[in-house]
């Protein structure tokens, strides 16, 4: 069952018209691989370890932000300085798998580990 591709019907058309053009033809939409679904769980996660070691980080004197637009969440919203990020990741977490394209996440998901090593290196 699994494996076999899906192979779609035309509609039946008594006049005949429309057959040729491809209306009333069942479209399946295609099935994201296992391993896209772990880029998405991946860059979930570094988001959430992202939060996790700033807020470390930013405990130790003389450490920053270095993201401005972060930085202006910091000064204005205080503790609930993460609600825009989840926000955004969360946007992102959906949007992206409707995109069909694989570079994107790769380069988020090599972009935030390279942030949450940083930001472990500072703790």
């Amino acid at each position: 069952m699994y494996g076999r591709p899906w192979k779609a019907e035309p509609a039946v058309d008594p006049s005949g018209v429309g057959a040729a053009d491809g209306v009333g033809r069942r479209r399946r939409r295609r099935v994201l691989p296992r391993s896209y679904w772990l880029l998405l769980v991946l860059f979930a996660g570094l988001q959430v370890a992202d939060i996790v070691t700033t807020n470390y980080a930013l405990a130790v004197p003389g450490v920053w932000e270095a993201n401005p637009i972060m930085a202006s969440h910091q000064v204005q919203l205080g503790e609930l300085w993460r609600l825009p990020k989840i926000a955004a990741a969360g946007w992102i977490c959906v949007a992206a798998p409707l995109t069909r394209r694989w570079w994107p996440m790769v380069f988020a998901v090599a972009y935030y580990g390279v942030i949450v090593a940083g930001n472990l290196a500072l703790l």
